[in-house]
């Protein structure tokens, strides 16, 4: 399970000056489900849990939609 700060971490690798590149910031936001299928990123928002003593209060919820324009296969993995 990914937390918040992991994923912060994770993205600043990406979008930082000085620790990523360029072609980072401008780059496709995509998830990928189990089943090899690409959704794009419409969305993501911070929501509170409604169960009374769960565990974790709040959570991060990426919202996706069909690929707008299909991508082709990936060339490598960076």
């Amino acid at each position: 399970m990914l937390k918040g700060r992991d994923l912060i971490t994770i993205f600043s690798r990406f979008v930082d000056p000085k620790k990523g590149s360029m072609v980072a910031q401008d780059a496709r936001v995509q998830v990928r489900t189990p089943d090899g299928k690409h959704y794009d990123v419409m969305g993501v928002n911070l929501v509170e849990n409604k169960i009374f003593g769960a565990k974790e209060t709040h959570r991060i919820v990426i919202s996706t939609h069909e690929e707008v324009a299909k991508m082709g296969k990936p060339i490598k993995l960076l």
